[in-house]
C-alpha cells in the first residue's frame, strides 16, 4: 500500500472561514460558471486567497507549482488538481472580476459576512495607502482602468510608478470596502468617494461614525458629508484651529489622568460641529525635552560662533 501525506498548514483554517462566510456562493451568484470550463470562479478565487496568504509572488504560469505539495482536493474540492490552476484559468477569473467591478463584489461579500457574524457596526475606520510598481505601464487610450503613474510616494520611492488603495473597516478591523485608485489620486477626494459609495451600498445604523485622519478635513469635504457623522483631526493649517490652539482655554480633567480636554462648538463649511482640544501631559513632557535639546544646540552653536569672532 502506497500512502502519501500533505500538510494542511494554515490553509485549512482559511478554507474553513471562506466556506463558513459563504463567499463561494456569492461569487457563483455574481458570475456563475458557464461553458465547458472545469473550475467555477469561486474555486479559482479560493485558490488565489490561499496563494496570497502564502506570500508567494510568481508569474501566473508558475501558479500551479504552489499547490503541488498541498492536499488540493481537500482544500478546493473533489476532482480539482494543481494542474487545473493554469494562467488561462486565472486570467479568465480576473477578467470576470474586472467586468463586475471588484469593489462591488467586495461589498456584496461584506454584506453577507456582516449578516452571518451578526455584529453591530458603530465605527467605520477609513484610510488609504499606495504601492510602488516596477515597469513603464503606459496608459491605454480609452481605458477605464486606473492609471499606474507617479504620485505621493509613502515608501519614499519617488522613482517608481504606483497605485493607491483605499479601505474602510469596522471597529473590529473587518474590511467592508476596498478600492484601487490611480497613483496620482488625492486622498482628500478618494476618502470621501469611498465613504459615500459604502453608505450607498450597505445600510448602517444612523449612529454609525466614520473615522479618518486629517486628510478628510477640508471645507468641501465637510459640506459633502453633511448627512453623515464623522470623527477626524482638524489640521493646524485651518485658521480657526490656529486661533484655538494659541488662545487661553480652560481644560477639564479626563477620566484618564494623563489627559485633559476642552470642548467648543464651531461652524466650518456651513456645518456646525464639536471640536475637542486634547492636552497630554506625557506629550507635553516630551515636547519640553525636545525644546530643551534644541535650545542647548542653538546655545552651543552660538557660543562656537562667538569664539570664532573673538579670534
Amino acid at each position: 500500500m502506497h500512502i502519501t501525506t500533505n500538510a494542511l498548514d494554515h490553509h485549512g483554517i482559511v478554507c474553513g472561514i471562506f466556506d463558513e462566510l459563504e463567499i463561494g456562493s456569492i461569487i457563483d451568484e455574481v458570475f456563475p460558471k458557464v461553458g465547458q470550463h472545469k473550475l467555477a470562479h469561486s474555486i479559482v478565487i479560493k485558490a488565489m486567497i490561499l496563494n496570497c496568504l502564502g506570500f508567494t509572488d510568481s508569474r501566473l504560469y508558475l501558479y500551479s507549482q504552489y499547490f503541488e505539495n498541498l492536499p488540493v482536493e481537500r482544500l478546493l474540492g473533489p476532482g480539482v488538481s494543481a494542474s487545473d490552476l493554469t494562467d488561462d484559468v486565472l486570467g479568465r477569473t480576473l477578467d470576470k472580476i474586472y467586468e463586475v467591478d471588484p469593489t462591488q463584489l467586495f461589498m456584496k461579500i461584506s454584506m453577507k459576512m456582516m449578516e452571518i457574524v451578526n455584529l453591530k457596526v458603530i465605527q467605520l475606520h477609513c484610510d488609504d495607502t499606495n504601492f510602488s510598481v516596477h515597469g513603464n505601464y503606459e496608459p491605454e487610450d480609452g481605458s477605464s482602468a486606473i492609471e499606474l503613474t507617479y504620485g505621493h510616494a509613502k515608501d519614499k520611492r519617488y522613482d517608481l510608478k504606483r497605485f493607491s488603495m483605499g479601505m474602510i473597516v469596522n471597529q473590529y478591523g473587518m474590511p467592508l470596502f476596498t478600492q484601487a485608485y490611480s497613483g496620482n489620486s488625492s486622498d482628500k477626494e478618494t476618502i470621501v468617494e469611498a465613504m459615500k459609495r459604502l453608505k450607498e451600498n450597505i445600510e448602517f445604523p444612523d449612529d454609525v461614525y466614520f473615522i479618518a485622519d486629517s486628510s478628510l478635513y477640508s471645507e468641501d469635504n465637510v459640506k459633502a458629508l453633511k448627512d453623515m457623522k464623522w470623527i477626524t483631526r482638524v489640521p493646524s493649517t485651518i485658521h480657526l484651529c490656529k486661533e484655538l490652539l494659541i488662545s487661553d482655554i480652560e481644560f477639564k480633567q479626563g477620566k484618564d489622568s494623563r489627559y485633559s480636554f476642552y470642548e467648543t462648538m464651531v461652524e466650518y463649511g456651513d456645518i456646525k460641529q464639536k471640536w475637542v482640544v486634547v492636552h497630554s501631559t506625557e506629550m507635553h513632557k516630551r515636547k519640553d525635552i525636545t525644546l530643551e535639546k534644541k535650545i542647548k544646540k542653538i546655545v552651543k552653536e552660538a557660543q562656537k560662533e562667538l569664539k570664532e569672532l573673538k579670534k
